[in-house]
């Protein structure tokens, strides 16, 4: 007989027994799971996945359970959404990682520096501009003068000096600028918004740059015969920035659709009023201008100056926002770039009709502070080199040879997994905290990194199965297992072989099933030369001097030698 039930209020009717999560998808409803894959057996580990049938009040496991007539099964209920919350904030008490580096966190416009940095490494420079363009306006110009809180920030820099990271964002950016035809980034699909942007320096740049990304029509209007405003002054080592740099930026904003219109100043040629009038939005981005100026504009100011809501950036004229100088004097560069970021995003939110609050930032895990012998583990994956420092790094930069080497100190503190982690994405969904159920001492940082397709962190770990099941369902010889007991069970290579013996055949599929990053690429995988198939991995070395010279091919874990890549 076919088996009635509602799932979310929606009835579905079932001609055969099949499990909840199954039910769900048929009606398109998604329930959360992070030990359940299409195609392998459920495990019933992590629990996301509960549900509540309001029929018998009982809450059971969705990858599990089987639909039953009459169910009405709820998935979002505020019961349900609480069990998912303390479950993840469990989880998050025992995870040891960092789901971005120290570097991003601290740079001001949230890069992904040791994408970027690999990248550049692996002579990947279309990949690299692309990265550094995802969330930077003008990196050409910025970097020249950028005070890098990213570099103070580098773990590297517990060990000897942080990494360059300025100079290899100059490297790649210069690079691209030099071309016949620079990168573009992606935008957004045409919102039919028009955008006023007045004054061209480093802020008004970097605003047309977001707002054009967000898919609005931006218009520069500057008072001087041509773009750049301040940056072509006093203010700015010229020694450092050549026309051909400035041009460059202008010319990627050009190409990307932004229309520059030259001796235009706000108040004689232009007015507010015809601004407001014929765009959807106007910011204010002209530089330090004094209060007559402002309230012949037609804003209100205060004793202070303009007077702006620092939670949105408008002005108290609906509809005009401000950001740069005009707000606060003496802003350096960087402050800028960041500020315009900011208000891109409020200013095309209001103008979409959305609620205006700024950039919100998804669920960040920290490691925090490292604990003794960590550095080693993370240290050990880079280059042992002192920091490059050519003569004239300022003037002219790095070449490509320093480059490359700079970047080979980079120890690659990231998770390869931030952008796909369900524990993260699902951390960010239900609110949960990182240090709700946090204990007197968080377990130390490991790394198993040998000359095996993927790298395995065992702290980032949630024990959900799919990687025993991967390796079991493919036929590895060896693959994964769980191994200990209780609170320290684990999952490992079976047998105590090496990680290029569990993995021989299938790593790419246990990366791909991995919930949470513990297992990823290992981008310096080398594949053994000249072995008939079906022969077996090559032995790994024990040798843990040569592991930690970077060499890649360590038969320990990191915990205890010290060998492979730190990340």
């Amino acid at each position: 007989m076919p088996i009635k039930l509602k799932i979310d209020s929606q009835e579905i009717e079932l001609e055969e027994p099949t499990t909840i999560i199954r039910a769900a998808a048929q009606l398109g409803i998604e329930i959360p799971a992070m030990c359940y894959k299409e195609g392998y057996d459920y495990f019933t580990s992590c629990m996301m996945c509960v549900v509540r049938d309001r029929v018998s009040g009982r809450t059971m496991p969705a990858c599990s359970a089987q639909v039953a007539e009459g169910m009405e099964i709820e998935t979002q209920c505020d019961e349900i959404r609480a069990a998912r919350k303390a479950t993840l904030e469990l989880l998050l008490s025992d995870h040891v990682g960092d789901c971005e580096a120290p570097c991003q966190r601290l740079c001001a416009i949230h890069s992904e520096i040791p994408k970027m940095i690999r990248e550049i490494k692996d002579e990947k420079f279309e990949e690299a501009i692309a990265t550094v363009r995802e969330d930077m306006a003008i990196p050409s110009i910025l970097e020249r003068f950028c005070n890098a809180p990213c570099e103070k920030g580098c773990r590297r820099s517990a060990f000897d000096e942080g990494v360059s990271i300025r100079h290899l964002t100059r490297f790649i950016a210069d690079w691209d600028l030099k071309r016949e035809r620079p990168f573009l980034p992606s935008v957004k699909e045409d919102s039919g918004k028009k955008i006023a942007i007045v004054g061209s320096g480093a802020t008004g740049l970097s605003l047309s740059f977001y707002l054009t990304r967000a898919g609005h029509a931006c218009t520069v209007y500057e008072r001087e015969g041509q773009p750049g405003g301040r940056l072509r002054s006093a203010d700015f080592d010229q020694s450092l920035l050549p026309d051909w740099v400035i041009d460059g930026e202008l010319r990627v904003l050009e190409l990307m659709g932004v229309e520059f219109r030259n001796n235009c100043a706000l108040g004689d040629q232009v007015s507010l009023e015809k601004l407001r009038a014929g765009h959807d939005g106007v910011v204010l981005a002209c530089g330090e201008t004094g209060k007559e100026l402002l309230e012949a504009m037609g804003v209100p100011v205060t004793e202070k100056g303009l007077k702006i809501n620092p939670k949105t950036a408008m002005t108290g004229t609906e509809g005009v926002f401000a950001a740069g100088n005009v707000v606060k004097k003496g802003m350096p560069i960087l402050k800028s770039v960041q500020t315009a970021k900011q208000t891109a995003e409020c200013v095309s939110q209001f103008v979409n009709g959305q609620p205006i609050e700024g950039i919100v930032e998804i669920y960040n895990h920290m490691m925090g502070r490292l604990q003794e012998g960590e550095i080693d583990i993370f240290v050990s994956g880079a280059d042992p080199i002192p920091r490059v420092k050519p003569e004239k790094l300022e003037a002219e930069g790095y070449d490509l040879a320093q480059a490359k080497l700079e970047g080979g100190r980079c120890m690659h503190c990231d998770c390869r997994a931030s952008h796909n982690c369900l524990l993260r994405i699902y951390s960010d969904d239900y609110g949960a905290k990182q240090n709700q159920f946090k204990g007197e001492e968080r377990a130390k940082h490991s790394h198993l990194n040998q000359n095996a397709g993927a790298v395995y962190e065992s702290g980032k770990c949630i024990k959900c199965g799919l990687c025993v099941q991967v390796t079991q369902k493919e036929g590895e010889s060896y693959g994964f297992t769980f191994v200990g007991r209780g609170f320290d069970v684990t999952a490992g290579v079976a047998l105590d072989k090496t990680l290029p013996e569990g993995l021989e055949k299938v790593a790419d599929q246990v990366v791909e099933a991995c919930p949470t990053g513990a297992l990823s690429s290992n981008e310096k995988y080398q594949p053994p030369q000249g072995r008939p198939v079906g022969a077996g991995p090559e032995p790994a070395s024990t040798d843990g001097v040569e592991a930690a010279a970077g060499h890649g091919e360590s038969g320990g874990n990191l915990e205890d030698k010290g060998a492979g890549e730190g990340k």
